[in-house]
């Protein structure tokens, strides 16, 4: 799948394959699915694409490392101790309770991603288009715990600006398969 990939953000249309079906999507699809989720101009949305091309990984590792991830986040909240202990991240703002329970919604969520991520790789048949939806879904709800206090705090805003990058890209990337005919 991986080459498949390439050949997509190369240039031009290629064909991807998801769930066992093959999607006809062109790189300015996803461009323009990334410039509206990221709210970059058009110019910088395809220069975006177009470098996104090296680090690119199939469905099945993206998901895997989602799930790697989402177990290590919900071990690390899990083994707090919220009684004895004051974190460094910790303030006025955000207690170690809430902390707590950010963490393993995200933990919660990454591996809810990671699960239908894999899935992509199987053989959906008739259930792949609301499978790639399912995933658009939990790419969202993904999204959406990025906003909690704790994650600027934990990895900074560098690498939380690559994790949303990241995370529109594969929802582009999901959009423009739907939207094309298989």
């Amino acid at each position: 799948m991986d080459e498949i990939i390439k050949k997509i953000v190369g240039g031009g249309a290629a064909v991807l394959l998801i769930g066992g079906t093959s999607f006809m999507i062109s790189q300015a699809d996803v461009a323009n699915n990334f410039a509206e989720e990221t709210g970059m101009d058009q110019q910088q949305a395809q220069e975006y694409v177009e470098n996104a091309q090296g680090d690119l990984e199939s469905f099945e590792d993206v998901g895997q490392d989602y799930i790697d991830d989402g177990n290590e986040v919900l071990a690390n909240a899990n083994g707090l101790d919220c009684v004895n202990y004051m974190y460094d991240w910790e303030s006025d703002a955000l207690n170690c309770e809430t902390g707590r329970a950010q963490l393993l919604d995200i933990g919660a969520k990454e591996v809810a991603l990671g699960e239908c991520f894999v899935s992509l790789g199987g053989d959906l048949g008739d259930v792949v288009r609301s499978k790639i939806q399912e995933c658009i879904e939990k790419i969202d709800a993904m999204m959406a715990t990025l906003e909690y206090a704790i994650v600027p705090v934990l990895i900074g805003t560098e690498y939380l600006t690559e994790m949303r990058h990241s995370n529109a890209y594969n929802k582009s990337v999901l959009r423009a398969a739907l939207d094309a005919e298989n």
